[in-house]
C-alpha cells in the first residue's frame, strides 16, 4: 500500500509542477504558446521557429504581432521547382530592407527579425559601439540550382526560402563586409563571427566562408531541412 501512495503523491506533485510551469512561467518556456518575435529567445525559439513552416497563420500572426511590415505574396509557380509559398515581401522590421531583398517566406522573415533584434542588433552595440543601420545582402529568391550549378537539386533560393547576407552599415557610416572582414582579426571579424554563430540558432541552414569558396564574401541563411552550420 505504501509504495502505492508515494506513487499517487509523486503524480499528484508532478502534475501540479506542471500546471504551475505553464501557467506562471513566461510564454517563450511554454512550447504550446505562439512564437513572439518580440520576446526575448529562450531554448524553444528554434524549435517553435522550425514549427511555423507548417502553420502560415501562425506565422504571418507573429509577423503582425511584432509590427513587422510585409506585403503578401500569392502563392504561385515561376519555373520547374521554382516559386512562392507563403511568401511575401519584407518591408521593414527593426531595420529598412527595400523591395530589392525579396520575396522571403513568412518563416524566413520570422528567423530573420528574431536574429535581427536578438542578435545581430546587440551584438553590433557590444563589440563596434554603434546599432546597425541596414544589412547589405544579395538577394533572395532566385530560380536556380545549389552554387548555381546546371544540374542537381534546387537550392533554397528558387522557393524565396533563402537570403544572402554581404555585410552591414552601421549608424556611425562604418561598413561591415564578410569579404573584407571575416579574417582580418579585429573587433570586425569578432561581430561577424557572433552574428554567424548565433544565427545556426535562428535559421535551419547557415553557411559562411568556412563552408566553401562559393560563400567566402557572404552568408547564407535558409529555411530548408539540412540543418547545417558551416
Amino acid at each position: 500500500m505504501r509504495p502505492l501512495i508515494v506513487l499517487l503523491c509523486l503524480a499528484v506533485l508532478l502534475a501540479a509542477g506542471g500546471y504551475a510551469y505553464l501557467r506562471y512561467l513566461p510564454d517563450r518556456y511554454d512550447p504550446f504558446a505562439p512564437l513572439s518575435i518580440a520576446e526575448r529567445p529562450s531554448f524553444l525559439t528554434e524549435w517553435k521557429l522550425r514549427a511555423l513552416k507548417l502553420d502560415p497563420e501562425a506565422c504571418f500572426a507573429a509577423l503582425d504581432a511584432a509590427g513587422i511590415g510585409y506585403e503578401p505574396v500569392a502563392d504561385r509557380e515561376t519555373g520547374e521547382g521554382c516559386g512562392f509559398e507563403d511568401a511575401a515581401r519584407l518591408k521593414h522590421s527593426t531595420l529598412p530592407w527595400g523591395a530589392a531583398a525579396l520575396p522571403l517566406t513568412c518563416p524566413m522573415i520570422a528567423a530573420l527579425a528574431v536574429w535581427e533584434r536578438h542578435d545581430l542588433q546587440p551584438a553590433a552595440e557590444r563589440l563596434l559601439g554603434a546599432r546597425i543601420a541596414r544589412v547589405k545582402h544579395y538577394g533572395s529568391y532566385a530560380c536556380r540550382n545549389v552554387n548555381n550549378a546546371g544540374a542537381g537539386r534546387r537550392s533554397q533560393h528558387a522557393t524565396a526560402n533563402a537570403l544572402d547576407v554581404a555585410g552591414f552599415r552601421l549608424a556611425d557610416g562604418r561598413e561591415i563586409s564578410v569579404a573584407r572582414h571575416w579574417e582580418n582579426g579585429g573587433a570586425e571579424a569578432t561581430f561577424l563571427a557572433a552574428v554567424h554563430d548565433a544565427a545556426c540558432g535562428r535559421f535551419a541552414s547557415v553557411l559562411g566562408p568556412e563552408y566553401n569558396a562559393a560563400h567566402a564574401d557572404h552568408f547564407h541563411f535558409d529555411m530548408g531541412g539540412f540543418g547545417l552550420c558551416r
